[in-house]
């Protein structure tokens, strides 16, 4: 049974009144819509981010955040100037929390210590790091991170930055 086309345009009434109630189109949009507008947002500030910092890099950041990866951009002494939006789903810790801070915030006392000596001794040599690691969200509880970080240049071979790739493990 299908609700009467009046109660279409109230959908908290017709939900309560009739359980088989059509999807409206909003209903089926909005997650898709939400997620596209945060990704350009994102977009938006690393191109920035980009732009005037003169990164010679050639990453795929529209396609590394449609495909839930977590971005997060540190200066050489390796603290937090940009993180995606989706930094707080996955921490806990909003951007402002986190800005300033280095990423090993996110780890503790489980955290191995042979995964945190590899990654700080393949960027203190300027290189590709990837490893997994177990971090901590803010209100303490565990995940398995992989994370890639790229050293990043500028267009006159100096390095400026780091950029790390990120995605929880299930």
């Amino acid at each position: 049974m299908f609700a009467s086309p009046s109660s279409l345009y109230c959908p908290e009434e017709s939900q309560s009144q009739n359980s088989n109630t059509p999807l409206l189109c909003w209903d089926i949009a909005n997650p898709a819509i939400t997620k596209r507008l945060k990704i350009a947002e994102d977009i938006q500030q690393i191109e920035l981010l980009q732009s005037t910092n003169e990164w010679a890099i050639d990453l795929n950041f529209r396609k590394l955040l449609s495909n839930n990866y977590i971005l997060v951009v540190t200066n050489v002494s390796k603290e937090i100037v940009w993180a995606s939006q989706d930094f707080q789903t996955m921490t806990g810790y909003s951007l402002s929390e986190a800005i300033g801070r280095k990423p090993v915030f996110l780890q503790g006392e489980k955290t191995s210590m042979k995964s945190k000596q590899y990654v700080s001794e393949k960027l203190s040599n300027f290189e590709v790091a990837e490893t997994k690691l177990l971090n901590y969200r803010k209100d303490a509880t565990p995940y398995w991170c992989q994370v890639k970080i790229y050293p990043i240049q500028n267009t006159e071979g100096v390095f400026t930055h780091f950029v790390a790739v990120e995605k929880e493990l299930d």
